[in-house]
């Protein structure tokens, strides 16, 4: 799948979320259950850690959705557990690009932010030294995308104001 591809499934699988809470079935969402979202967002996760070693926006996309599913609640989300060696793929590939210096300003950012959640990372200890690789705590917010990024679009636009 490409990474629209990908937004869009993201968006459906939020709504559908959001239908269930409201009570409201449309063709759209095709009336998923919440173990059914679940189970489609962790294929839309694994699909971001394949692509995550070669697009720096797929490793960011798999990063958020593994913080997400521990820091929110997965009747609120759609995400619940993660295929761990997804998960351990998307660590192994942010500890690559941030080893080659291949890591832009907005991804140090966002992970520095997870950060504050600090035992959200604390099964990845194995692989990376996430204290060692905190950079410019306080640096200024970069300018945050929030279009056609599927439900990471959605957070970063919910607590920002532009």
């Amino acid at each position: 799948m490409t990474l629209i591809e990908l937004a869009d499934k993201e968006i459906d699988l939020y709504s559908n979320v959001i239908n269930i809470y409201d009570g409201k079935i449309s063709s759209n969402n095709q009336g998923l259950t919440l173990e059914e979202i679940q189970e489609e967002y962790k294929n839309v996760h694994n699909e971001y850690s394949k692509l995550s070693e070669k697009n720096i926006e797929a490793l960011k996309r798999g990063l958020f959705i593994q913080w997400y599913s521990i820091t929110e609640p997965n009747y609120v989300t759609g995400i619940n557990k993660l295929d761990e060696k997804s998960e351990r793929k998307i660590i192994t590939d942010l500890k690559t690009r941030i080893d080659q210096n291949e890591a832009d300003k907005e991804l140090i950012w966002m992970l520095n932010y997870y950060l504050n959640w600090d035992y959200v990372f604390d099964r990845f200890k194995d692989i990376i030294a996430f204290d060692k690789i905190i950079q410019e705590k306080d640096a200024d917010k970069p300018n945050i995308k929030t279009d056609e990024r599927g439900q990471m679009g959605i957070y970063w636009k919910s607590i920002t104001t532009e």
